[in-house]
């Protein structure tokens, strides 16, 4: 196996280096940044330290000790340029004890008109109110799996209509993404985003309020999962524009006559595809020492947080961030709680919408991840991600949690420390609930230096991680990345 890997690394090296020459003689007047890595990780266990392999855009496996070679190049806009393009691609390959495996993490190609932006391919990129390099992970949209293939229309930027004199504005964005092809007993799933934020005060003031909201769908797909969801036996629906807006709009495909004859229970009572996202609000405030945020993510799945039955779920944050360059950067501190779920009770009549089960649903049978990993918060797992449970399962038995984070960052010399740890006391879900609650400790360390490679610039990482409680065995664990910039 290792003899075949090594061919395959010395073919991934090459295809790099190729890739790298062309760009720099094809594109020589762009700010072409291309990078080769290599690193590896072990872990006394065969799980990887939580917070090593967490929010790490599917790159870290779960599983196995591992060593890894991996390259990147991208072309960014230039300064001043109202009109642009650019692209990036990276790659990794995992060499564990038993598989390799090739992770092609971004691949995409970009053009801007102002602060809109135009995309197409596998990008990085997280959302949701919250502090972007610290946080535990956004609640829907974290970086923990790897980003899936997805055409997207963007505004990066706050947009302030003239005609509001620059106190209020707002960006956005619209996606339509692919899920991976083969899914289990179903296939072509298709992901549908949208999100709008807004922020009242201008970019100076040192007073900000935020408000907004994302949507996310899981929609289509083309194989049966049972007959009992299309009595008429002709599998998932399959009118693409009539159900793409139905979509969009989140409205159910029979209308308000619930017809289950012809579009089945779930579209008949229910609105067509898997519906969540959060409601996200926030307040800065700039000083003179550095920025406070707060924020916060209500969760809405099933029409629980519409009704108020969930009221008390979601992800709740402060984040503060130094002006100083050395000694501490930045310390942020989360509780995110999902154990409400609208409570164990569901009646229509009543407006009481329980059960909501989260990241779980029964059209979609590995619910909100993407090729084997939660696309939301890592800290509500899979089946397969813990020993909780002995069926090792691709869906989320472990996802009424309550956790306790903190991240911090510090400068000391020419060294980059970044601490991560949780404390979650996990409940299971509803129908099958750990009595008594199962607690788990996890952190880690990451330590980054800038260095020296055969006299060129190169930064080296190592993190340490261990992970005490119930959800597996007792672990450390430890993985390092040398990462050179080909200038």
């Amino acid at each position: 196996m290792f003899q075949k890997a090594k061919i395959t690394v010395t073919w991934c090296v090459g295809v790099f280096a190729i890739l790298s020459i062309f760009c720099f003689s094809a594109f020589g007047q762009r700010a072409i940044a291309p990078t080769f890595s290599f690193g590896g990780g072990y872990s006394s266990s065969n799980y990887t330290p939580f917070w090593l392999r967490a929010n790490q855009f599917g790159a870290v496996p779960t599983e196995e000790n591992y060593l890894n070679v991996g390259g990147s190049t991208s072309v960014d806009y230039r300064k001043g340029k109202k009109i642009d393009w650019g692209y990036g691609a990276s790659a990794r390959l995992n060499l564990g004890d038993t598989k390799a495996d090739l992770l092609v993490q971004e691949a995409y190609i970009k053009g801007k008109w102002g602060i809109f932006e135009l995309s197409a391919g596998r990008k990085k990129y997280i959302q949701g109110l919250m502090d972007s390099t610290l946080s535990s992970g956004s609640y829907i949209l974290s970086g923990n799996a790897l980003p899936m293939p997805k055409i997207e229309i963007v505004a990066n930027e706050y947009w302030h209509p003239r005609f509001l004199g620059g106190y209020l504005g707002f960006k956005g964005n619209f996606v339509h993404g692919f899920f991976e092809q083969e899914r289990q007993n179903i296939s072509q799933v298709y992901l549908h985003q949208k999100s709008l934020y807004g922020r009242i005060g201008k970019p100076d003031w040192p007073l900000k309020f935020y408000g907004g909201f994302n949507h996310q769908a899981q929609w289509g797909g083309t194989k049966r999962y049972l007959k009992s969801y299309r009595p008429s036996g002709g599998g998932l629906p399959t009118n693409i524009l009539n159900d793409y807006f139905s979509v969009i709009i989140a409205k159910s495909l029979a209308g308000a006559g619930g017809d289950t004859a012809t579009y089945g229970i779930n579209e008949g009572f229910n609105r067509l595809g898997n519906h969540l996202g959060s409601l996200d609000v926030g307040m800065e405030i700039d000083g003179k020492f550095g920025k406070l945020f707060f924020y916060r993510q209500s969760i809405y799945e099933d029409g629980s947080l519409y009704y108020g039955n969930n009221i008390t779920d979601g992800l709740h944050g402060i984040a503060f961030s130094s002006k100083r360059k050395r000694g501490l950067l930045k310390i942020v501190f989360e509780y995110l709680n999902t154990t409400s779920q609208g409570g164990n009770e569901f009646d229509q009549r009543l407006n009481i919408r329980g059960f909501d089960n989260y990241f779980n649903n029964g059209i979609y049978p590995e619910g909100w991840t993407y090729l084997g990993k939660g696309i939301g918060t890592p800290l509500m797992t899979l089946d397969s991600e813990t020993d909780l449970n002995k069926s090792k399962g691709n869906y989320f038995d472990n996802n009424r949690v309550e956790t306790f984070y903190v991240g911090a960052e510090a400068m000391i010399g020419e060294n980059r420390l970044t601490f991560r740890g949780s404390l979650t006391n996990s409940m299971g879900n509803f129908g099958s609930e750990y009595i008594p609650v199962k607690k788990q400790l996890a952190f880690g360390i990451d330590w980054q230096r800038q260095i020296f490679v055969f006299g060129q610039d190169a930064f080296l990482s190592a993190n340490i991680g261990a992970d005490i409680g119930s959800w597996k065995k007792d672990l450390v664990g430890a993985n390092f990345t040398l990462s050179v910039p080909l200038q």
